[in-house]
């Protein structure tokens, strides 16, 4: 609000009333959301296809279907310019409005004209829905000048509009009248109050953005200051070194005036060509910063005005832009650093004659560039990385890597920037160092004074740590607990079916160890479960030890079918063929493989009891490759054997003890894609990974890892491989790499 004895001619310059498009006095002045005044006539010009743009900031605006008639009316100016046309004529000599001819004694502060006594009296009897509210002339001008905004003519309701404005909406964010509470903003739904309380909080609250205003203006003008001195520095550089090849060129001119010449030019062509660009860029960021500080500059004064001399309903219908404006504004980086540096050297050559050239320009201290990069890592183990000058030949190692500003940043696969360690050797060379812990591809970007260096980004391959990588599970019969674990089977979407024999249940998890599924049967009385196959069409075929049958059910544990019964008699492990699609069933107690198609029909069966080719003791579990050769665990034999689909023997590895390609009561057996065969060799406690023909190729498991009878085992696509440890004290399901 105007402060006491304010003069508003003296107050507010007369061109703040101007136009910035036609530089005329505003006509039906308009404000865009920008807060950026304009003549509706001048904007009506300006106006595109359902947008225009502020000739200041250069903002696009997006226009109602009204176009430029849409656009608010800055009721603020209107009255302004009133105030002033009246304020000026204050000291001419003013006749009556109504009679042209008495001297004026009266103003109505609601119509805004003069009346001599007589006219005074009759204007305030004439009949109308509006108060008229008359006050002395000589009070009405003593008022003007101590708060212009109390004389000023009252705001009218857009809906009823011989209302005047009381209230303020805050539910609709708008001003109100009396009718207006009664009708479209009545209470309960509605929350309104008195306009001059609305217009006291926002005012308060305008106090507060405009100290954040004024902070980020002098930030912006510093941040300027900043630049231009940087500028002004540039430019003395350049003229400094600019004179000092000129100088040389002409100490050598009169030894061979044309190769100087020509290869002067060339230097300066190129020290100016560095010059020119820096010039661009540090003169673009100047005239952005130049916009940022003019747009929070108009933005401060027309607010700042808008307080000082606004009435309580212009204050509030401005709000909304306002708000809006200042927000914007706010978000306008104003703390920057120079795009660009200074720093320009020209290095001389002694000897011209022998090197035909006259020196180097050096726009950086030196290039650098990647070498000696690790291109593939596990996961916990350390990246490192050596960048080193590209030029070094011309450079003394020592002034190598001193002075320079260099960033190193590793991209993770999870899209996070992680900064990178970097050490300097002190002798020409920097070490990079990090250490990753998430497997995939990484993107290593190193940059000396921000600019990126010969070989980067370097891409990275970060691989799975060899050896355990995670473990789940421990003892007990609740959800994700296991009790007696035996078959370890992977299900078509990348999960892991384990049997528990004692809790009666399959379970399926993630290979991270997330539950995902329950699966028991209520049909099925003494279940007990010991290993688990799956069918291309998803279907779950589980060896149901007690009842002495296979059990067949879908993904999501519905039960099929049964069959089995009376010819199997202790049913173990369980595959199924991807060449024939026919299921072998490992029976334990009579020692020997059946065969069965999908439906439960009997084809065949082959072994017997013996230490023979063929003949097995208390075999276990079995798997078949893509080709749909079957490997059988021949748990009491302490072997392997290989038969083809048919059932024919082809080979067998393994004997009895704990050496390399030995094995004690082999238990699960898997094989992977690329037909590695991996077997749980049960009482010596290890992972044994074989080619397909039975030649020992490494241990998976460390002794270190605890790994205690394990059972079940089988091979993911990644070729993690996933072990149950059943004689561990906590139960649980282990997964290495390799």
């Amino acid at each position: 609000m105007a402060s006491s004895g304010s003069q508003l001619p003296e107050q507010i310059d007369e061109n703040f009333l101007l136009c910035g498009i036609c530089c005329e006095r505003y006509k039906n002045p308009k404000i865009l959301p920008c807060l950026h005044s304009f003549c509706e006539p001048c904007l009506g010009k300006l106006a595109g296809k359902g947008a225009i743009t502020c000739p200041v900031c250069r903002r696009v605006h997006e226009l109602t279907d009204n176009g430029v008639a849409g656009i608010q009316v800055n009721i603020f100016l209107n009255d302004l310019i009133a105030l002033f046309e009246e304020q000026k004529s204050v000291n001419t000599s003013k006749k009556c409005d109504g009679c042209e001819q008495g001297d004026v004694t009266k103003h109505c502060t609601v119509c805004s004209f003069d009346f001599c006594s007589i006219c005074a009296t009759t204007h305030g009897k004439l009949p109308t829905t509006k108060s008229h509210r008359l006050l002395r002339f000589d009070e009405y001008i003593a008022a003007k000048s101590a708060d212009p905004a109390s004389v000023q003519p009252p705001v009218y309701c857009n809906t009823h509009q011989d209302y005047q404005v009381e209230f303020y909406c805050d539910t609709c964010n708008s001003t109100i009248c009396l009718k207006c509470t009664a009708l479209d903003h009545s209470k309960p739904e509605h929350l309104y109050r008195c306009v001059k309380d609305a217009a006291k909080e926002f005012t308060k609250n305008l106090h507060i953005v405009i100290d954040k205003v004024k902070v980020k203006e002098t930030e912006a003008n510093n941040s300027k200051l900043k630049v231009q001195q940087m500028f002004e520095s540039l430019e003395k550089c350049f003229q400094r070194e600019e004179e000092s090849l000129r100088k040389h060129i002409r100490q050598t001119i009169d030894e061979i005036t044309r190769l100087i010449q020509e290869n002067g030019n060339k230097l300066l062509t190129e020290l100016k060509g560095e010059y020119e660009k820096r010039k661009v860029n540090l003169t673009a960021q100047l005239k952005e910063l130049d916009i940022g500080e003019n747009d929070l500059t108009s933005t401060r004064e027309y607010v700042e005005k808008l307080m000082h001399y606004g009435n309580a309903s212009q204050l509030v219908s401005a709000k909304r832009r306002v708000d809006h404006q200042t927000e914007e504004l706010l978000k306008v980086q104003t703390q920057v650093e120079p795009v660009e540096d200074d720093y320009m050297e020209f290095q001389p050559h002694d000897d011209f004659c022998r090197g035909r050239s006259l020196g180097i320009i050096k726009f950086i201290p030196t290039v650098y560039k990647v070498d000696s990069v690790t291109p593939t890592v596990r996961v916990g183990e350390d990246i490192t990385c050596t960048i080193r000058s590209a030029n070094e030949s011309s450079l003394n190692n020592e002034d190598v890597s001193h002075h320079v500003q260099v960033e190193a940043v590793m991209k993770t696969p999870n899209g996070n920037a992680e900064k990178v360690e970097v050490k300097d050797n002190e002798n020409g060379t920097m070490t990079l160092k990090t250490r990753v812990e998430v497997e995939g591809e990484h993107e290593l970007s190193v940059t000396v004074c921000k600019k990126p260096v010969e070989g980067s980004p370097v891409n990275i391959k970060v691989i799975a740590k060899k050896g355990l990588v995670c473990k789940f599970g421990e003892k007990g019969s609740g959800i994700g607990q296991f009790n007696n674990i035996w078959g370890v089977t992977m299900m078509r979407n990348g999960d892991v079916l384990v049997a528990e024999y004692n809790n009666q249940r399959l379970q399926s998890f993630t290979v991270n160890g997330r539950h995902r599924k329950m699966f028991k049967f209520a049909n099925v009385s003494n279940f007990y479960p010991c290993d688990a196959a799956v069918s291309v069409n998803g279907n779950v075929f589980t060896t149901d030890y007690r009842n002495k049958q296979v059990i067949v059910c879908d993904e999501n544990g519905e039960l099929i079918r049964c069959f089995g019964k009376g010819k199997i008699q202790g049913p173990i492990g369980i595959a199924i063929n991807p060449v024939n699609g026919r299921v072998y069933i490992v029976d334990h107690s009579a020692h020997c493989i059946h065969i069965y198609d999908q439906d439960g029909n009997h084809i065949k069966s082959f072994g017997s009891n013996g230490s023979q080719e063929g003949q097995f003791n208390y075999p276990c579990f079995v798997c078949i490759d893509t080709t749909g050769n079957v490997y059988v665990s021949d748990s009491g034999n302490h072997r392997i054997q290989v038969f083809n689909g048919d059932g024919h023997f082809l080979y067998t590895f393994g004997s009895h003890g704990s050496g390399d390609g030995q094995m004690n009561s082999p238990r699960g057996v898997a094989v992977d894609k690329h037909g590695y065969v991996y077997v749980a060799d049960y009482n010596n406690n290890r992972i044994v990974k074989y080619e397909s023909n039975g030649k020992f190729v490494c241990r998976i498991d460390d002794v270190s890892d605890g790994l205690i009878y394990p059972t079940g085992v089988c091979v993911t696509d990644d070729d993690r491989v996933i072990v149950g440890d059943d004689g561990n004290s906590k139960c649980c399901i282990k997964v290495f790499t390799q």
